[in-house]
C-alpha cells in the first residue's frame, strides 16, 4: 500500500479534463460574443463617420449686438478694464465716487474696511 505521487491514480474528487477544456471554450465564446456586440454598436452608432463640422450659429433677427457677436471678447475686456481704471462720479449728490480699483484696493489695505453703522468717518484720500 505504499504508493508514491507518481504511480496514483487521480483522485475520483479531481477535475475532469473534459470539463476545463469546455470551459475555457465557453470562455472565449463569451468574449467573442461580447467583442462581436461591440463593434456592432461602434457600426451602428457611425463611430467611423468623422468628427461633426462646426458652424456658426444662425443669424437672430433684429438688430445685431455686435457685428459678429462671438468675437467681440476684445471690446468686453477693453470697456471692463476703462471701468476699472477710472475716476469718476457714482453719485455726486450722495458724494460716491468712482476711483480704481488698484486705488480702492490700497486703500482698504492701509485703513480696513469701513464701518458701515459709523457715519462720522473721514473721507478717504
Amino acid at each position: 500500500m505504499n504508493r508514491t505521487p507518481e504511480t496514483q491514480a487521480p483522485e475520483p474528487r479531481d477535475m475532469s479534463p473534459r470539463v476545463v477544456l469546455w470551459s475555457a471554450a465557453g470562455l472565449v465564446a463569451s468574449v467573442a460574443v461580447a467583442l462581436g456586440v461591440v463593434a456592432g454598436l461602434i457600426h451602428l452608432l457611425g463611430h467611423g463617420r468623422g468628427p461633426t463640422p462646426v458652424t456658426a450659429p444662425p443669424p437672430v433677427a433684429g438688430v445685431p449686438l455686435d457685428e459678429v457677436p462671438y468675437l467681440g471678447g476684445d471690446q468686453v475686456r477693453a470697456r471692463a478694464k476703462a471701468d476699472l481704471t477710472h475716476y469718476g462720479w457714482a453719485d455726486r449728490d450722495a458724494g460716491r465716487a468712482i476711483i480704481p480699483i488698484d486705488r480702492a484696493m490700497d486703500l482698504l489695505a492701509r485703513k480696513g474696511w469701513p464701518d458701515p453703522d459709523d457715519k462720522d468717518t473721514e473721507a478717504p484720500e
